[in-house]
């Protein structure tokens, strides 16, 4: 396989692309001022059209090795789904041509409503999931591509971390952070991202479960799986992903905690809300406007449970999506607080927010996945065959680095071949 005509062809997809997004952007720039819906659809397109230019920039400058025969496989599976998406509402488009130049504003506005009514018709919403599609495979695509180089992988964790560490100092010059008594939620986070082994944790990245979970309304993930069986490195790859996805698309909030033994203050249910409130409150540029309310009315005392929640479905609805990962919920005591946590949980679903997507992870204990319900579809079992090659990967890497392991290096294939 020819590395030049590779990257020919990647490059022929992009391109191809950014020319129909451009086309879509322009036709329905051209009704933007009639209806808010299609100003809606029109920003989005814009946000495609961002991924598409990133990709394009990422594959000009990345040279492909011949080992890569299936990343290659891959790149063009998705990059031609999105490309396949967005020029079926290219074809749509055409059938609605702007009346003439010399046509009167009246004729205009009649012919804008028309084509409203009918992609209405046609279902609107598709619209804009077949657009949220394409960008998210095309984000899938440069996920791949990053996963493949060590020191990319290296700097995704570095940026992570320092975007995390930057809303932190920004929390702390604020005082709300110290009013709030919020828990810092870089250190669980760091120190999975530092387990994380390049290369694992795509099989769950690229599935159709958390695919859907991108885009569908309220959507809920369970992660679950035994002890040590690597749910927290994946929740961190998750978040990782996440803010990968909103360098892209800013209006995207993310918001994530961690429970753990370790740690008495990051057990209830008040300590996870105040984290997420802080975290999502960083992301907006108001200044905390709804924070620094809050602080106003309840200081020098902190804000009960009803009204932290509601300041948190308050802080959801200022985001086009938003995202909230909490690890480890079996690591709140049971004969503790974990039933209010349980509760609280429940009660951020039953808001219905159709932009918020939820993921959890625990253990496959009773308490836990009765009360929270979460129906078979919405579950994710750690005993996958994609958790296996993340064990052959972790293994092959030992095998290759680890000197104490180089008697065993020329059976390498078959050791780490079937995941152990």
């Amino acid at each position: 396989m020819d590395p030049l005509s590779i990257a020919g062809s990647l490059a022929g997809l992009t391109s191809l692309g950014i020319n129909v997004t451009l086309s879509l952007i322009k036709f329905f720039t051209s009704y933007v001022q009639q209806d808010f819906e299609l100003r809606t659809i029109c920003s989005n397109l814009d946000d495609l059209l961002d991924v598409f230019r990133i990709l394009s920039s990422t594959l000009h400058s990345r040279a492909f090795q011949e080992d890569e025969v299936d990343l290659i496989k891959n790149l063009e599976k998705w990059m031609q789904k999105a490309v396949k998406l967005i020029q079926q509402l290219e074809d749509k488009c055409q059938k609605f041509q702007k009346p003439p130049s010399n046509s009167i504003a009246t004729k205009a506005k009649i012919h804008a409503n028309r084509l409203t009514f009918y992609f209405q018709k046609d279902g609107l919403l598709m619209l804009d999931k077949n657009i949220a599609e394409a960008r998210n495979t095309l984000s899938l695509a440069l996920d791949l591509m990053n996963a493949r180089d060590h020191q990319k992988m290296r700097h995704e964790i570095e940026e992570t971390k320092a975007l995390v560490d930057l809303a932190r100092v920004e929390q702390t010059f604020s005082g709300l952070y110290a009013w709030l008594k919020a828990p810092d939620i870089t250190i669980e986070h760091n120190a999975a991202c530092a387990k994380k082994h390049p290369g694992t944790g795509l099989w769950f990245m690229n599935s159709p479960r958390f695919l859907s979970w991108l885009t569908e309304e309220s959507s809920v993930i369970l992660l679950h799986g035994f002890a040590g069986s690597g749910k927290s490195v994946l929740c961190s790859t998750a978040i990782q992903f996440l803010f990968r996805r909103s360098s892209v698309s800013p209006r995207i909030g993310i918001a994530f905690f961690y429970f753990t033994f370790r740690d008495k203050d990051k057990q209830d249910e008040i300590a996870m809300l105040r984290a997420l409130l802080l975290q999502l409150s960083t992301q907006l540029e108001n200044d905390h406007k709804h924070l620094r309310q809050l602080k106003k009315t309840y200081e020098p005392g902190t804000p009960p449970l009803p009204v932290l929640l509601q300041y948190l479905r308050l802080l959801c609805e200022e985001f086009c999506e938003v995202y909230i990962v909490i690890d480890a919920l079996d690591e709140s005591p049971r004969d503790g607080p974990r039933q209010r946590v349980l509760d609280v949980i429940e009660t951020i679903r039953d808001w219905k927010i159709q932009r918020l997507h939820i993921l959890t992870t625990s253990r496959n204990e009773p308490d836990i996945m009765s009360s929270l319900e979460v129906p078979a579809n919405q579950q994710v079992a750690m005993a996958d065959i994609g958790l296996d090659h993340d064990i052959s990967k972790y293994v092959e890497s030992r095998l290759d680095t680890d000197r104490r392991l180089r008697k065993w290096h020329a059976n390498r294939d078959l050791i780490a071949g079937d995941g152990m």
